[in-house]
């Protein structure tokens, strides 16, 4: 069993080096592209590793983890698309602003809905230790992430 979780941690690896682009100044803050496909797989082998996941665990776990996040990215895009308008925008009234901060109140209920309804779709696959350990690595991911990008 550990050698096929090995093997499942370096292929994953692998796909992630594959998929890295060489690297491009973005036009604005000289970042690189974000690359959602190596992000996710970087995410995937890091949740994996942290969880402690078998090939088997991962293998029903992983998919469904990622059609929350894909499902949180979609919720979200309107309002990040307001936000970019708003930005770029001179002389924002107050009623722009009004629609933003509601449009984000609801993204965050959205969201929050989601999560409790992936959550009973977790139980089933994993022990609630394990869930635990997971939302810790997700957030721990996410602030390494972010620290990376800064750089």
């Amino acid at each position: 069993m550990k050698k096929v979780k090995n093997f499942v941690i370096c292929f994953s690896a692998l796909i992630i080096s594959a998929l890295q682009l060489p690297a491009q100044e973005h036009k604005h803050g000289g970042r690189k592209p974000f690359d959602r496909e190596a992000f996710t797989a970087k995410r995937n082998v890091y949740i994996t590793e942290q969880i402690g996941l078998t090939a088997t665990e991962a293998s029903v776990f992983i998919p469904l983890d990622n059609e929350l996040m894909q499902k949180k990215f979609e919720v979200g895009r309107e309002c990040h698309r307001l936000e970019r308008e708003l930005k770029k925008k001179d002389g924002k009234t107050e009623e722009e602003y009004k629609k933003l901060l509601k449009c984000r109140e609801d993204v965050k209920a959205k969201r929050d809905k989601l999560d409790k309804e992936y959550l009973e779709k977790f139980k089933k696959v994993l022990s609630v230790e394990q869930i635990v350990k997971y939302q810790s690595a997700d957030r721990a991911f996410f602030d390494e992430f972010v620290r990376d990008r800064k750089k």
